[in-house]
């Protein structure tokens, strides 16, 4: 049986900030909408403070497991205030914005433990800066703190084409042109492992995710990668691609 649902959007350029839980946040112009279809029900957030005026650096959307409640955070790249939406009271709470500021969001947020992740740039960067030009910005949606991790390097040689969780830790995926091979590593004790070595010899790697198709015969796990203009792949880890 198939069921149409109605889209929340009339208009038809809309960007999803994220999903979590069956819900998902959708975004035009400056209007926020959460929707849920498996309940056919959809909210309109209450307009930013400021949105007009303050230059949207990045969003995202999550949910804090500290107060079970479901938040947005509104980052401006430019102004010293940000601020931070709960679904529970229907309100913005104002917060300092993340030092030092960037440029640039390169990717949607990821949310991964209660903690969202954006890969962001800076421009301009003088010799005594102490920040790297790009690093992975993290929000904390229970306790509202920025955080910084960073990138391994060297930076210039790879580009990050996704973030996402492998073995139960926060992934990179990073893609090496001059030598045309994808590489997934794990942050665990404050440091990157690389634990693979994709090789695709194809288009970049944007998407990574786990999973084991048969349990019951093999404790060996797969990974399905989604690849530029090339679809879904399966890989595993001893035989490739």
């Amino acid at each position: 049986i198939t069921t149409r649902i109605p889209f929340p959007c009339s208009n038809k350029y809309f960007r999803t900030v994220g999903s979590c839980n069956g819900t998902f946040c959708l975004k035009t112009k400056n209007v926020l909408t959460l929707w849920n279809p498996s309940i056919r029900r959809k909210v309109r957030v209450l307009e930013c403070p400021r949105s007009s005026e303050l230059p949207l650096g990045g969003i995202g959307f999550g949910f804090d497991p500290i107060s079970d409640d479901y938040k947005i955070v509104w980052i401006s790249c430019e102004k010293d205030t940000s601020f931070v939406y709960a679904v529970k009271t229907g309100t913005w709470c104002e917060i300092a914005s993340p030092k030092p500021e960037f440029t640039s969001v390169l990717y949607e947020a990821f949310l991964f433990n209660g903690v969202l992740h954006w890969e962001v740039t800076r421009d301009n960067i003088k010799s005594q800066d102490i920040y790297p030009p790009s690093y992975i910005l993290t929000f904390d949606l229970s306790a509202h703190v920025f955080g910084m991790i960073p990138l391994p390097g060297p930076t210039w040689d790879w580009l990050t084409t996704g973030i996402t969780t492998i073995q139960d830790s926060l992934a990179l995926i990073s893609y090496r042109m001059d030598v045309d091979d994808t590489w997934i590593r794990v942050w665990r004790d404050a440091s990157w492992s690389v634990v693979f070595k994709l090789g695709t010899g194809k288009l970049p790697v944007d998407g990574a995710f786990q999973f084991q198709p048969q349990p019951q015969t093999t404790n060996e796990c797969n990974l399905l990668l989604t690849t530029y203009g090339e679809g879904f792949q399966i890989y595993n880890p001893k035989k490739g691609v």
